[in-house]
């Protein structure tokens, strides 16, 4: 028995899992012997299931009956594992042999919540989403602008602290997790819920790290990209940033700049007919008295503030200075 489990949703994605579990199984060995990947189907209508019993009777399958969510299928994985640390997988991620260990080893210290490795696109480029280091610009978390040379440098004399760790491939301890409830559900169907998960960690103190040294290759198909239309998707990014910003600002900078900007780039997207953004917003504001009750329950408790996180994320960063790259 092992101390970690590797979790991974699917919805409709047998062509992605005869494609990467290979990988994940190999990871898995690497790791220590007995560590145990978990495939939760989401509801799938292809041959998902069929492809997990025939050809990878070493995968422990949990069934949905009907479509539920990512947040839900997630939810149910981490339930299932019987181990401290757990590693969120999409199915469209391929992992390199040995990513595992250099990500577990955060977790000797109490403070630590979540690590990101580096994830790399199919060309082999570097998402910029590795490490989301942000700072506050106009009313808006910007992702700053980095590279790979600069990160690895950085790492030999300290540890990278980012915002989140994306859900698709995210090392985090079960325990704490659960403490939050898992991702939120105001964010479903897709998309942000990884976003709010690191930030209420870190109002917690509990800390988010990328480690530039473990790999993983994203690819550009996936569940989401294979199973909704262009538009849908569109609309729940658009009302899934609203919902970050009004849950996660301040009152002062959402009075003062966030929501100024936003009612700005509103009036232009009217101007322009840009429909299914205008929707993502009034989808919103339908969702206002969700949010404001949620934002009230996740500042409870809180020992950080947003601006505080923000601030230690580059305290120790000469490339970024004052928010500014």
């Amino acid at each position: 028995m092992t101390d970690l489990t590797i979790v991974m949703p699917n919805y409709n994605g047998a062509h992605l899992l005869r494609r990467n579990l290979p990988s994940v199984l190999q990871a898995a060995a690497a790791y220590a012997a007995g560590t145990e990947v978990i495939v939760v189907d989401d509801g799938s209508k292809d041959d998902s299931v069929d492809v997990l019993e025939k050809e990878f009777p070493q995968v422990r399958c949990v069934r949905h009956l009907e479509n539920q969510g990512f947040s839900e299928a997630v939810l149910t994985g981490v339930k299932a594992a019987k181990t401290r640390l757990l590693f969120l997988l999409n199915s469209d991620v391929e992992m390199e042999v040995g990513c595992l260990r250099p990500l577990a080893g955060y977790f000797t210290e109490e403070s630590t919540f979540s690590v990101n490795p580096l994830m790399l696109d199919e060309d082999g480029a570097v998402n910029r989403h590795s490490w989301n280091l942000r700072s506050m610009q106009r009313g808006y978390l910007k992702l700053d602008d980095w590279t790979i040379e600069q990160a690895r440098v950085l790492r030999q004399s300290r540890k990278l602290s980012s915002l989140y760790a994306c859900g698709g491939c995210m090392m985090v301890e079960k325990e704490k997790f659960m403490a939050l409830g898992g991702f939120h559900p105001i964010f479903k169907p897709f998309y942000g819920e990884d976003y709010d998960l690191g930030i209420r960690g870190w109002y917690r103190g509990w800390k988010t790290y990328f480690e530039p040294n473990s790999t993983v290759i994203h690819q550009s198909q996936g569940s989401i990209k294979d199973n909704v239309k262009r538009a849908r998707v569109k609309q729940v990014r658009r009302r899934n940033r609203y919902f970050l910003e009004w849950l996660h600002m301040s009152r002062s900078q959402l009075l003062l700049s966030t929501l100024p900007q936003s009612l700005f780039q509103l009036l232009g997207e009217i101007v322009i007919l840009d429909k299914t953004n205008v929707k993502g917003f009034f989808t919103a504001l339908g969702s206002l008295p969700q949010v404001l009750a949620a934002r009230r329950s996740i500042l409870e408790g809180q020992v950080m503030t947003l601006d505080e996180i923000i601030h230690e994320i580059h305290a120790f960063d000469p490339l970024v200075k004052k928010g500014k790259p």
